[in-house]
């Protein structure tokens, strides 16, 4: 694979894992750009290291979260003369459960992201418009020839569906989904 191929992959799998990555570094460092700080730092160490990833598209995630562990207690390190620095041991156990969790959201990710594709075409198409921010339930209930309370109650019987699927799935292996 040319360098310029390896740079492509990377920067696709950084900007996929972007929000996960700085969501689990804002765990532990709570000032946004001591985050921005951080994440610079795994980014270029991440890119440093990227040919050592035997699996890139599977591991990229977890992986760079473990990057972003050290860079997080290097930081701390680095900031511990202030007065306001929890210990490294409470740090270090949010960072696992951080790594826990991230592995935990993509799952369920990956689980709605089925579910949603098995709900018949119409059905997701309402939901999906529901839950849109500039979507007003009047008026997509007037749309629909449908009272608001009737639009609010398919609504509801949707989101159990998918929750009900989503339990079914989320335990399952992430590539499984594909």
């Amino acid at each position: 694979m040319t360098s310029n191929e390896q740079q492509k992959i990377f920067l696709r799998l950084l900007s996929r894992h972007d929000p996960e990555i700085r969501a689990f570094i804002r765990a532990s460092i709570p000032d946004p750009l001591d985050v921005a700080e951080v994440m610079q730092n795994v980014s270029v160490i991440a890119w440093e290291k990227f040919d050592s990833l035997e699996n890139p598209e599977s591991d990229f995630g977890k992986w760079a979260c473990v990057v972003a562990r050290y860079e997080i207690l290097k930081f701390r390190r680095s900031k511990a003369r202030d007065r306001l620095v929890l210990d490294d041991d409470i740090v270090e156990k949010l960072v696992e459960e951080g790594i826990e969790a991230t592995s935990n959201r993509e799952q369920w990710i990956a689980a709605l992201e089925f579910c949603l594709q098995r709900l018949p075409g119409k059905k997701r198409e309402i939901l999906l418009r529901a839950y849109h921010p500039e979507t007003s339930m009047k008026e997509l209930a007037a749309e629909l020839n449908q009272k608001p309370n009737a639009l609010y109650q398919s609504l509801s019987r949707m989101r159990l569906s998918l929750v009900d699927c989503i339990e079914k799935n989320s335990s399952r292996d992430i590539e499984s989904f594909s």
